[in-house]
This record gives C-alpha cells, sequence and structure tokens, in this order.
C-alpha cells in the first residue's frame, strides 16, 4: 500500500475533509492514519502468506489436464498456486472446450477404432484429451496397431504404458477395454471403459464401448441408457449412438423408435461403416409385417457387405421373401 492509498484511508476512516487535510502536517497525518495502514498491509501481504502456508499446495509438475491422487484432475489455471475451493468445480465437470476447428491431428492421435473416431467429431473435446503427452501418443499409436494386427499382448502392454505416462488418457482406457475383449477378459474390459467416463464423462467412445458389451449379454435396458446418454453428448453427428439406440429400441418393442433411430443412422453413415444397420431395419420392418420394405433393406445390405458373415443368411431370406410375392 503505497502513500497515496494511506491518504485515502485515512481520510476515509478520520472523515477530515481534504481542505483540512492539506493543512494538517504529514506527520500528524500520518499518526491518525497509521492503523488503517498497518491493516491494509497485512491484508495485502503477512494474511496471503499465512493462508499459503496453511493451504495445500498443487504440485507445481503436474501439467494442466492430469490427474492428481490428492487434488484430482489438475485445472489449467490452478497449477502451482493455493489451492482454491472453486477447483472443485473441476473435479464434478472437467473443463470443456468447442472442438478446434482442425481436429485432423487429434484424429490421428485418438481415432484407433470406430468408437474412438466418433469421439473425436464430437462438437467438444475436455482438457485431459487436448493435454495427452507426445511420449503417450506414441505408445497409443503403437498399441493401436498392434491391435488392428491382432497382436493382442503387445497391443495391452503398449496402451498400459500409455496410461502409466498419463492416466487421465480416456482413449487409451477404451481402446485397452477392446484389447482386454479381444482376450476375452470381460470384467477388466468393462473396467477400463468404466474408468474412461470417469475422467471425461463427455466423451463418447466409453458409452459406446459399454453398450456393445451389454448388447452382447442382450442387456437391452443398459444398452438403452449407455447409448441415450452417448446421443446426449453427441446427437448429429453419430450414428452409432443411433444405432445402439434402434438395437435397444427393437429388442425392448418400440418398433417405432427403432425405425426412426435406425434410419436417421443411415443417414449419418454415407461410407456404409455400419452396414448392420439395414439388417436391423430388415428385422423391424418383418416385425412390422412389411415384407417390401423388409427385403428393400436386405438388398441393401447385400450391396454394401456382400461378403459379410451374415451375407449368405441375409440372401436365403430374401430370396424366401421374393418367391413368396404373388406373380404380376
Amino acid at each position: 500500500m503505497d502513500y497515496y492509498a494511506c491518504r485515502m484511508a485515512g481520510r476515509a476512516i478520520t472523515g477530515r475533509s481534504a481542505g483540512h487535510r492539506d493543512r494538517a502536517s504529514r506527520a500528524a497525518w500520518l499518526v491518525r492514519s497509521f492503523p488503517v495502514c498497518a491493516a491494509g498491509f497485512w491484508l495485502l501481504v503477512a494474511s496471503p502468506s499465512a493462508l499459503a502456508q496453511k493451504a495445500p499446495q498443487r504440485p507445481i509438475g503436474n501439467a494442466p489436464g492430469t490427474f492428481d491422487p490428492d487434488f484430482g484432475p489438475v485445472p489449467a489455471a490452478s497449477v502451482g498456486r493455493p489451492y482454491d475451493p472453486f477447483d472443485d468445480l473441476h473435479r464434478s465437470s472437467p473443463a470443456v472446450l468447442p472442438m478446434p476447428p482442425n481436429s485432423s491431428e487429434l484424429i490421428d492421435s485418438e481415432g484407433c477404432n470406430s468408437w474412438t473416431e466418433s469421439g473425436v467429431r464430437s462438437p467438444t473435446v475436455s482438457v485431459a484429451r487436448l493435454a495427452v503427452p507426445g511420449k503417450a501418443s506414441g505408445e497409443f499409436q503403437r498399441g493401436c496397431g498392434a491391435y488392428k494386427d491382432k497382436r493382442l499382448e503387445k497391443a495391452e502392454q503398449h496402451l498400459r504404458k500409455a496410461i502409466d505416462l498419463y492416466p487421465s488418457y480416456p482413449a487409451a482406457w477404451v481402446v485397452l477395454g477392446q484389447v482386454l475383449e479381444a482376450q476375452h477378459k470381460r470384467d477388466d474390459a468393462i473396467q477400463a471403459c468404466s474408468r474412461a467416463t470417469k475422467i471425461d464423462p463427455g466423451y463418447v467412445a466409453p458409452y459406446l464401448c459399454l453398450a456393445e458389451f451389454s448388447a452382447t449379454d442382450a442387456d437391452w435396458k443398459q444398452v438403452s441408457s449407455l447409448s441415450k446418454r452417448a446421443l446426449a453428448l453427441d446427437p448429429a453427428n453419430n450414428p452409432y449412438s443411433l444405432y445402439y439406440t434402434a438395437d435397444a429400441a427393437f429388442h425392448l418393442g418400440d418398433l417405432a423408435e427403432a425405425e426412426t433411430n435406425a434410419l436417421a443412422a443411415v443417414a449419418l453413415d454415407p461410407w456404409h461403416h455400419l452396414p448392420q444397420l439395414h439388417l436391423l431395419l430388415a428385422q423391424i420392418y418383418a416385425a412390422m409385417g412389411d415384407s417390401h420394405a423388409e427385403a428393400a433393406q436386405l438388398q441393401d445390405y447385400l450391396k454394401v457387405a456382400p461378403n459379410s458373415g451374415d451375407a449368405a443368411g441375409a440372401r436365403g431370406t430374401l430370396a424366401q421373401l421374393q418367391s413368396s410375392r404373388p406373380a404380376k
């Protein structure tokens, strides 16, 4: 607090007018205003120092977006300063930013499978995902390559190393869940994908991972819950969320909702990454008793996936439908 600040404080506390204060000697004025200046000095200097000694400090070495075992996720603005109660907001709701206009680098670093690629194309991205260190990303890429080559043990090693380097790596947890599922370690796979939802609740990919696990167990209520959560996070760009929502609705008997979501998913999938959407629509129309629409969807499926494992069954069903039609 400088001399002029003390003058203003002294005026406020003593009630003296500006003219009277100017006529008074500086020494007399300092005697009157000393208590105010002393209190101001303590507030500006001594009090923050005392609070800093008592308050826990976030480790300066922790980068923004990392996970501290004592404090949780480290917000960018809180590194190396005294603990602030408002930082607790970041624990329940991780910082979320709009997706950068040029997200190609992020796609390259996260896009290992269809789910993580769909997560990259979400309208928002968390600080944790933007703060992945280069070494961790490199291990993730090596693990992704091994997973695609079906070298599952090697993939697991690289992915676990990526997580060791950066525990708050949601994409690595999701792909690790897929690797563990391929190794028939379902419980560990569920834990891995569930961990990703805790690190970044706004990341779509782990909900799709868990929805797939629930679908293989025919737990359609859980599939519905998980897929709708994913759909709420990205309602405009993600055909996978719509596919699982439609599949769950079909098995739960809501044919209208199933048809609506399946058709919306087809519209978002011009490259036919989900040919099984046409099989699902064929099932829906069969349940509705619409054999013409069923046959049309089977034909569409065979156009985009003629060599798939379900192609033979689709051809057989289509042949039966065509043979049962009355001759023109």
